[in-house]
């Protein structure tokens, strides 16, 4: 039997990937510790002003195109019967072409191609071609001795501290809703930070030396890569209306929402005579059996025996389980974010059309938010024929109980004036909404802060002696926060690492055996 801690998305998915693979003898136990699984991902239905409609709790768009991780998703969906719910913004669509940075009191339309890196360039912007003009010019001044450094301080270094204060730091509010002075250089920009260790003079020079180090990992996952591809063109061959579609598309989601891909995996899951899927009972202890096995008890008592787990929890709930520790497990922080859904009862409001904005550390003193999306605009065929428009303002992040206190605890009715008032300053909206509904994610998103990289090789160490090498752990807390990398990770540990032939020996696996690779420094 094999165990499986955690209903989110890296749960369901690891379950999912298990199933496929696993003899109908074999038990696997999913135990989800709410009464509710997908994780941060989530969609409701509201109903106001004579108009149903959705919101996103979580995560809402996916993204297309050729990596791995793009289309392991996208074969998952496929997989589980969800090509006709499939929407798309097209490539050529605004969602797809304008995306923008508020600064100095405007939306900056940001650069979508290398020409317009030298002409019509919005005031965030013209830090960057000054940007790269320093890096190419500036002398070699790599820190050798140290093995990370802040994001802030690497962009600071070689490409000025606008270019991080205007634009880096409005990324990274967008993906980490956490400070690039706090996060890792090393693991969230490798190939630039690896480009500046290994070339002779700045980043973008070191880059070529970067892409011969790609090359050669290429060939160590080539019989993967080849035999993953062949896969691809057969479905390709064999639904090419589906994918032909998604080639046109920038990204995606579903009719209903994204919640619909958690929930479609538990359908299919629920209709597996060997998956057992527990609810509403954490996990209070993991340790060794007697009989050389795995345990895990439950808040109820109940004790389930394993031949090996696969950890999902969040670290945070993980470290509560064992009675030693690691640096990962001690000194992860994690990221709390309040989502404002906005909807307003007319089409089009918004005074540009695109995916949304995000806010810099620049324009921090003029702004609670730290972004807002264009749910409307993105994905109009969520509305259906409502006159409305969407929209979502995220608050919080590393700046949230500064702002507004602690995350557990917040104003629901601070939070919801804080996101009407960034909408006012920011896209002059001045009508009121026919609906507001604030929603915090209380440590929704792992920060992967300076010194990353080296916690995550203590992590493996100790996971390694772990209840007698009978657990590994996946999730957003190593591959990347992001619903295509919990997917991907989920995959990869069931397809390479774990020896499903053989589960009565212990597996002596961590799960992070690719992700440690992938930041291995070359001889």
């Amino acid at each position: 039997m094999i165990t499986v801690l955690g209903g989110g998305i890296t749960g369901l998915s690891t379950t999912w990937f298990l199933a496929q693979q696993l003899p109908s003898a074999v038990s696997i136990k999913l135990v989800e510790g709410s009464s509710r699984l997908g994780g941060w991902m989530r969609t409701d239905k509201r109903q106001a002003g004579g108009r149903e409609f959705i919101v996103e709790r979580g995560p809402r768009t996916l993204r297309t195109g050729a990596s791995r991780e793009a289309c392991a998703v996208l074969e998952l969906a496929e997989d589980l019967g969800l090509q006709s719910q499939v929407i798309t913004a097209p490539r050529l669509s605004a969602a797809a072409r304008n995306r923008f940075i508020y600064f100095k009191g405007e939306l900056n339309c940001m650069p979508t191609g290398v020409g317009s890196l030298l002409t019509g360039l919005p005031p965030a912007v013209k830090c960057l071609p000054r940007g790269i003009w320093r890096d190419v010019t500036t002398a070699k001044n790599t820190p050798m001795d140290s093995t990370d450094e802040s994001i802030h301080d690497f962009i600071a270094r070689r490409f000025g501290e606008q270019v991080d204060d205007n634009l880096a730091s409005a990324v990274m509010h967008g993906i980490y809703a956490a400070d690039t002075r706090d996060l890792s250089a090393r693991a969230l920009l490798y190939p630039f930070w690896l480009a500046d260790r290994l070339g002779s003079k700045g980043v973008l020079r070191g880059l070529r030396a970067v892409a011969k180090v790609s090359r050669a990992r290429k060939a160590w996952t080539a019989e993967r890569d080849g035999a993953e591809a062949r896969a691809l063109a057969d479905r390709r061959a064999q639904a090419p209306e589906f994918w032909d579609m998604i080639d046109e598309a920038s990204m995606y989601s579903f009719r209903d929402g994204i919640q619909t891909l958690s929930d479609r995996l538990v359908s299919k899951l629920q209709e597996f005579k060997n998956v057992q899927i527990i609810t509403g009972q954490p996990v209070t202890a993991a340790r060794s059996a007697s009989d050389g096995n795995a345990e895990v008890e439950l808040a109820d008592g109940q004790v389930i025996k394993s031949q090996h787990i696969v950890n999902t929890l969040p670290l945070h709930c993980m470290r509560e389980l064992f009675s030693t520790s690691n640096s990962l497990l001690n000194e992860t922080p994690y990221s709390s974010v309040a989502v404002v859904n906005v909807a307003f009862g007319k089409k089009n409001i918004t005074p540009v059309d695109g995916f949304g904005y995000l806010v810099p550390r620049a324009s921090a003193a003029d702004s609670k938010a730290l972004g807002t999306v264009f749910d409307s605009c993105t994905l109009a065929a969520q509305d259906g024929d409502a006159n409305i428009t969407r929209l979502t303002v995220m608050l919080g992040g590393s700046r949230f109980e500064e702002l507004f206190g602690s995350p557990a605890t917040a104003s629901k009715h601070a939070l919801e004036d804080a996101a009407l008032e960034t909408i006012r300053n920011h896209l002059g909206l001045k009508s009121q909404p026919i609906d507001i509904d604030a929603m915090v994610g209380v440590n929704c998103i792992p920060s992967y802060t300076v010194g990353y990289i080296d916690r995550l090789k203590d992590m493996h160490r100790w996971v390694l002696e772990q209840l007698g090498g009978r657990m590994s752990v996946v999730g957003a807390a190593y591959g990347g926060p992001a619903v295509p990398q919990c997917i991907i990770h989920a995959r990869d540990h069931v397809n390479y690492n774990l020896n499903l032939n053989n589960l009565s020996q212990p597996q002596n696996v961590s799960g992070l055996e690719q992700i440690l690779e992938a930041f291995e420094l070359p001889a």
